[in-house]
Parts: C-alpha cells; sequence; structure tokens
C-alpha cells in the first residue's frame, strides 16, 4: 500500500504548525476497505489522507453517527470527509480563587477535508476547512486567580492573546497543501496553529481528551501565538518517521476576521518544527523540537516598566522575540504489536498501554512573562481490559513568570504549578 501523508497542524512546544507521515494509515485504510467491502462501495484511489472507519455497532464505533448505511464512507472515497466534534463543561472553583460561580458551555468544532488526490481532480493536494462556535458560558478558568487557563477547550475560538475573548463562530483554518512529491510540499491559507493538538502521544488532547489544563497541552509562552492567522509554509518528509515543517505567519490575530486589512499590523513569525518517531525495545516513542522568531512586533520590555509620579507608567519596546523548547513521549508498556509511526493528530493514544511524556521551554524573558514552561506526566489507554478505549493520565506542570512592577505591585507569585 501506498505511503499516505497526514496534515496537521500541531502546538507541539510552541503551538506551530506541523505536517507528517502517519504511519498508521495502512491499518486505517485496512479497516475502510473492510468497510467498503462490506457496503459495496468501491476502493478508493490514493490518497493525502486516510480513510476513516465508520462502521460499528453505537457502543463501539469511533463515530456516533456511524456511516450513513456506507455513503460516509463513499463520499471519503471520493475525497470529501467531514465530521463534528464537541466537548462540554460545568465547572466551578471548589476553594480559593475569585468566584464560585458555576459555569455551563460546550465547544463545537466541525471539519471539513477535500483530499483532492483521491477525487481524481488535483495530484498531491487537498484543502482543509476548520470551523468553531462556542455555546454558553465560558469555562470558570477566569474564576482561579491562575495567569494560565484551567479549561483549554473553553477558550476557543478565540484570540488566545486576549482570553476575555469569545466569538461565537470562527472560521478558524482555510488552507491548501500541495505535496509535488512524497517527501516535500507546500501549505498556504488561514491556519489554526492549535488545531490538532501537540504532538504527543499523551497529551495532544487540546483539552478535548487528555488533559484539560493549558500548561499540560501546550507551553505557556505560547499564549503569544496568534490562535489563528495567514501563512506559508514547506513541508519536507525525509523518511516516515521525521518531518520538518518551516511556516511563515502573520503576527496578527485572525479567529474572527480574514485579517487582510490590518495584515502588517502585528510584524510577522517564522517558525519551524521537526517531529522525530522512533522505537526503543520495540516500544514507540518520539521527540519534538521547535523554534518560533517574533519580528516587526511591537513587544513590551518587561524591565522597563517604571512608575513616573508626573506621567503614569513608562515603558520601552522591542522589535523580536523568541520561543525556543522541545518536548518528548515514550510509551513503557503496550498491548499487542504495532509497526511504524503512531497518529500524533487523532488526540488519543494509538495503542493500549502506557508510557510518560514531558516538554521544556525557553522564552525571551525580556518579553515574554512566561520564561520558562516544564510539564511531566504519564498517560495511556485501557488500563481495564474490558475498557480498552478508556483513557487516564496524571501531569505536573511548572511556569516560571518573569516579574514587572506591575507583578510585583499586584504581589503574584513568580511562578504556578500544579
Amino acid at each position: 500500500m501506498s505511503q499516505q501523508i497526514t496534515v496537521f497542524c500541531v502546538g507541539l512546544a510552541f503551538a506551530l504548525a506541523g505536517l507528517g507521515a502517519s504511519g498508521q494509515a495502512g491499518a486505517d485504510d485496512a479497516a475502510a476497505d473492510k468497510a467498503s467491502d462490506k457496503n459495496g462501495t468501491p476502493a478508493s484511489r490514493p490518497g493525502i489522507v486516510p480513510i476513516p472507519n465508520y462502521g460499528g455497532g453505537l457502543g463501539e464505533r469511533a463515530y456516533l453517527l456511524g456511516d450513513f448505511g456506507g455513503r460516509r464512507t463513499e463520499w471519503a472515497n471520493n475525497g470529501f470527509q467531514f465530521d463534528v466534534d464537541t466537548v462540554s463543561w460545568a465547572d466551578s472553583v471548589v476553594d480559593g480563587g475569585q468566584s464560585g460561580a458555576t459555569r455551563f458551555g460546550a465547544n463545537l468544532t466541525y471539519n471539513f477535508t477535500i483530499d483532492l488526490m483521491r477525487a481524481g481532480i488535483v495530484p498531491g493536494a487537498m484543502i482543509q476547512v476548520r470551523a468553531e462556535s462556542l455555546v454558553g458560558d465560558k469555562s470558570a478558568s477566569a474564576n482561579t486567580g491562575q495567569l494560565t487557563p484551567a479549561n483549554t477547550a473553553s477558550l476557543s475560538p478565540t484570540n488566545y492573546n486576549v482570553l476575555g475573548a469569545g466569538y461565537d463562530l470562527a472560521l478558524s483554518q482555510l488552507s491548501w497543501l500541495q505535496m509535488f512529491s512524497e517527501r516535500f510540499g507546500v501549505i498556504f491559507g488561514k491556519l489554526d496553529l492549535y488545531g490538532d493538538g501537540a504532538p504527543s502521544e499523551f497529551a495532544g488532547g487540546r483539552g478535548r481528551t487528555q488533559f484539560m489544563n493549558w500548561s499540560l497541552n501546550y507551553p505557556t509562552p505560547a499564549l503569544y501565538v496568534p490562535s489563528s492567522t495567514l501563512g506559508a509554509g514547506v513541508v519536507v518528509l525525509p523518511n516516515r518517521d521525521l518531518s520538518i515543517t518551516s511556516l511563515l505567519l502573520s503576527g496578527t490575530q485572525c479567529a474572527n476576521s480574514d485579517c487582510f486589512e490590518d495584515l502588517d499590523d502585528k510584524g510577522g513569525i517564522w517558525a519551524t518544527n521537526a517531529s522525530y518517531q522512533y522505537r526503543l525495545r520495540g516500544l514507540p516513542g518520539g521527540v519534538n523540537g521547535s523554534f518560533t522568531y517574533f519580528f516587526d512586533k511591537d513587544f513590551t520590555e518587561l524591565g522597563s516598566v517604571t512608575f513616573v509620579s508626573t506621567e503614569g507608567l513608562k515603558t520601552s519596546t522591542k522589535r523580536e522575540s523568541w520561543i525556543v523548547g522541545g518536548s518528548f513521549w515514550q510509551y513503557l508498556s503496550v498491548k499487542g504489536t504495532h509497526e511504524g509511526p503512531v497518529n500524533l493528530t487523532n488526540k488519543v493514544p494509538d495503542l493500549q498501554g502506557w508510557g510518560i511524556f514531558g516538554s521544556l521551554t525557553f522564552a525571551d524573558n525580556r518579553t515574554n512573562p512566561w520564561k520558562t514552561s516544564l510539564n511531566l506526566g504519564v498517560g495511556g489507554r485501557g488500563i481495564i481490559s474490558k475498557r480498552p478505549n478508556d483513557l487516564y493520565g496524571m501531569g505536573y506542570f511548572y511556569n516560571d513568570l518573569e516579574k514587572t512592577l506591575i507583578e510585583e505591585t499586584a504581589n503574584f507569585d513568580d511562578h504556578g504549578q500544579g
């Protein structure tokens, strides 16, 4: 079976867009082929993304609405895939914090993929569309007293630079991927930089699965990265285990607009990511590294904040900033065997088993208040044999805050952990 390429925008250590090879495509395609045979649907053409398995009974299938009598698989065979996923919350601060009010809400994400290669229209091309809506209240994250969000899923669609903002409906991704070969391609359009979570088998759920807290999903310095913006970049896939992505992005937040009118207002971002999967004594693992460089953007120089009695607060600005770091994940026990890389875009562990994960991120402490971010943890799937799809995990995070005159006056701690 020919190699498949799966596109995913990832948070990695810094909420970058990444693309990579999906070593699990063969298994996914095999399952889809069985579903196609069962429903009498002809086998599909080669494509960019694998065909999901929509079949199975109500209690076992991955998609609640199923296969529509085989039509959903037929549409996927012709290049069109769609799904809607949702997460709901009812949360409150049990003790401490700023308020104990309970908040109810939900996020809905609408995903559309048009595989132009599988449709027989444009070889190596794919269009990806994602929209999100927020129903009810944002979560109680704002009531905890922490500077970082406690409920990641409740943020979007929003401007991550202004966490109080929220939009009823936002088009977060509209992109074109063009692969010129199995090893090289380009991507451009409006990109959702947090769309598929971090490339971690145990902490990549984007707050919809696995962990809720932002600091266990993404490094805290990544709050400076727009959630959705315009950009273009290259995708390099030297082999099935290694993927490299380099993007040039607008620094303008575009969650609720096309942002063409103010494209240059917030400078630019150069984001490069490398992701590698390996096997340690037969057990899958992976490492990721990213570098994000901000340019032609007005950052407040944190150490310059001073108070002048006749003028109030005075600051100076810098035009550049950076974030750098890396992450890892490693299975320590699995049930059964697995060949090839795992799929890091599906927000759940591929294998029944458990392992460890972690990330370490550094930022320019002259312009980014979260100068260091660390997380470590354990996660897995199917600890009870009769419930193979249950997820579990436990994690720890630490954020080191660069104090300014404002934080010192407000008596904020210079760190956060949980």
